[in-house]
């Protein structure tokens, strides 16, 4: 059978509950930058670089700090290699996010090191939990 449409997820696929969405408590607009040109979904897991303070996509291996999960991505943006741009994200909780959702790079590919994003996210702020059923 032949796709007739097909959709792209959604903030409220991702985000289950937010604290003071009015004002925006837990969202802000980090800086991304990145070696080559990416396009962020919404749900893609950033890290943020220690020298820099730039997010960046999550890597495992990354040894930049970039490796641990410091945001998530609420908005669907192309990011030009090399250049500073600014994406809308979760960086700080209380808020509610669906793991299935969530993307990550293909090298958190062990359930522990899946484990330990979630426990990052947890982590922010006054947490981020990750709903387990949703």
């Amino acid at each position: 059978m032949a796709i007739i449409a097909s959709e792209n997820f959604r903030f409220s696929n991702l985000v289950k509950h937010e604290y003071e969405p009015s004002i925006g408590f837990c969202r802000e607009a980090v800086v991304v930058n990145e070696a080559a040109a990416k396009t962020y979904v919404i749900g893609t897991v950033l890290g943020k670089v220690t020298a820099s303070g730039k997010f960046k996509a999550a890597v495992e291996t990354a040894v930049d700090g970039s490796k641990v999960a410091a945001a998530v991505v609420i908005e669907d943006k192309a990011i030009p290699a090399t250049t500073d741009t600014k994406v809308l994200s979760i960086v700080r909780g209380p808020a509610i996010l669906s793991k299935s959702q969530l993307v990550l790079d293909a090298t958190y590919d062990t359930q522990a090191k899946i484990d330990a994003v979630y426990a990052s996210l947890a982590d922010l702020g006054a947490g981020v939990l990750v709903n387990t059923t949703v």
